[in-house]
């Protein structure tokens, strides 16, 4: 009696998988789920089932089947094949993954690989941990939150508690990732704590949100002053004038760099960390390869009096400037 059940049983399976493969779904549970009442200790059956039925979008139902196949390898002690313990996690987490909850998804994939290594399943779990953090991060978006969030932030800033700022400053930017102003807020207090380049990177995201953030253009320029690339520092102060001539922050920091630049060339010192970090800097490497400034550079030193010629083309003017803001070249 047992194997006529289970030659039924595998009858019935074998028209559910013709079924399937011509997307039958309804069909094919129905014969699936034939099979299983057969042979109810043969777990591919219910398996099977919550194939189709993932097919058919009854996750709920693929779940609860694919859930009752592990259960009862479990709880009988069918010792089912590992790889066929492993399919069932994975329809469980397949069902999950469609409804959407990716942390379940997460741990039933995680199940599946530890019966057995599948590389397929390994993308399938990466896909699912990455959904979860995008469903994660959409789920906290919250403008008003962030507006809330950022107040906070400039509470901890006015009393100098800056690492309290950033913190409150970066859960403005998860919950609305749009807004440029917290980037600018965190690159300010980056600054105070001397994290230069991560409140350029800030400096940076913010423009890109914004091209007219004025103060962000303040605080990338007061950055680059800081880390003595005057160079930079003028090009940035350059294009916020652009965006706001009469801007005073912009204003009092071109001048500033230009008084600095000046009195460093005048002092006859060499600022061996400052010019290190400008030869490192690929902007100063171009212009120091660049053949034409090599020419004018070699005019000026074997014949100084060439300087207003050479000093006459703006182009050649932009670049020998920008080697003498970098520390690079001395005038005096």
């Amino acid at each position: 009696e047992g194997e006529r059940r289970a030659k039924l049983a595998e009858w019935h399976k074998e028209c559910g998988t013709a079924a399937y493969k011509r997307r039958e779904f309804a069909r094919a549970i129905e014969e699936y789920g034939k099979a299983a009442e057969l042979d109810p200790d043969n777990i591919a059956h219910l398996t099977n089932r919550a194939a189709a039925k993932l097919e058919a979008g009854d996750y709920d139902g693929c779940i609860e089947d694919a859930t009752a196949a592990v259960d009862a390898n479990n709880e009988r002690q069918l010792r089912a094949d590992y790889k066929l313990v492993a399919r069932a996690y994975q329809r469980v987490a397949a069902g999950y993954a469609k409804k959407g909850e990716f942390g379940d998804a997460v741990t039933y994939y995680e199940k599946s690989l530890l019966e057995t290594s599948d590389p397929k399943v390994q993308m399938k779990l990466l896909e699912a941990k990455q959904n979860k953090k995008l469903k994660e991060e959409a789920e906290y978006l919250d403008p008003e939150k962030s507006k809330a969030a950022r107040a906070l932030g400039n509470e901890a800033f006015k009393k100098a508690d800056f690492p309290e700022a950033i913190k409150h400053y970066t859960d403005a930017i998860k919950r609305d990732p749009k807004d440029p102003a917290p980037y600018s807020n965190r690159a300010a207090a980056y600054t105070k704590l001397g994290e230069f380049p991560l409140g350029l990177k800030d400096c940076e995201k913010c423009l890109e949100l914004d091209p007219k953030y004025i103060k962000a253009y303040s605080r990338k320029g007061a950055i680059h002053f800081f880390m003595k690339e005057y160079h930079k520092c003028l090009d940035v102060y350059k294009k916020g004038m652009d965006i706001d001539p009469k801007n005073d922050d912009m204003i009092e920091g071109y001048q500033r760099t230009m008084m600095t630049i000046q009195a460093q060339q005048s002092s006859g010192q060499v600022d061996d960390e400052q010019v290190k970090h400008a030869m490192a800097d690929p902007e100063i490497q171009g212009l120091l390869m660049d053949p034409s400034v090599q020419q004018a550079l070699k005019e000026l030193q074997e014949n100084p009096q060439k300087g207003s010629k050479v000093m006459s083309d703006p182009i050649m003017a932009n670049k020998i400037n920008k080697l003498i803001a970098a520390g690079v070249l001395r005038t005096a």
